[in-house]
């Protein structure tokens, strides 16, 4: 059963990894200093105030360009590295499996990576469509978006370590309504009349063509 939670709790740092990259790496700094969860010493650097500092500076960088459409735009791809990384990070750091072995160290990579990346690939899924439906006509939407995506990993990540149960709970919850929104963002999109794609009604240049519309 332990091993359970354990694991339950290492694929839910994962899942909010691919929500914000480095809010669960802020979080294994923060909860280190409660009872709910203890960093082994080869991670004790990321509960260093210094470092936790440079974290939060970055957590808050991270929701400021993914507010920007044409920044969020380049980050729904760039961001993979840097959230594959955390993913990582947060597994190794809960299962405890970093220098045990080769096969576990890689296993780390896997699971916390492989999960964290499948996370965001869902979050692109929804989150180009409603940018390009939402975001370029009103500015309040994509900060909107990146708050609640920010809130979603902190949710995560919290649960992660003190009810690993929770966590896994609400990441079903969170892929149900991203599939949900997704179908109804879908929904709202028109054709271009040059290319096919998909583009939000009214819009006088396609996206994708750049073919001015009438």
């Amino acid at each position: 059963m332990e091993s359970l939670m354990t694991y339950m709790a290492a694929f839910g740092l994962a899942a909010g990894a691919g929500a914000k990259a480095v809010i669960p790496v802020l979080a294994l700094g923060a909860f280190s200093y409660t009872p709910y969860f203890e960093l082994s010493q080869r991670f004790a650097w990321i509960s260093d105030p210094a470092v936790m500092i440079v974290l939060g500076v970055l957590v808050f960088a991270e929701i400021v360009v993914d507010s920007h459409p044409d920044l969020g735009r380049f980050s729904d791809v760039a961001a993979y590295l840097p959230k594959v990384v955390a993913g990582f990070l947060g597994f190794a750091a809960v299962t405890g499996t970093l220098d045990d072995s080769m096969v576990q160290l890689g296993a780390s990579g896997i699971l916390g990576g492989g999960t964290a990346a499948g996370v965001h690939w869902l979050r692109n899924q929804v989150r180009r469509p409603f940018r390009d439906l939402a975001e370029d006509a009103h500015e309040t939407a994509g900060k909107f978006a990146s708050v609640s995506e920010a809130g979603a990993s902190a949710a995560l990540s919290g649960t992660a370590l003190v009810a690993p149960p929770l966590s896994a709970l609400l990441l079903v919850g969170f892929i149900a309504v991203s599939v949900v929104t997704l179908r109804a963002v879908e929904g709202r999109r028109i054709s271009c009349q040059r290319c096919g794609e998909g583009i939000r009604p009214g819009a006088l240049v396609c996206p994708h063509c750049k073919a001015e519309l009438s």
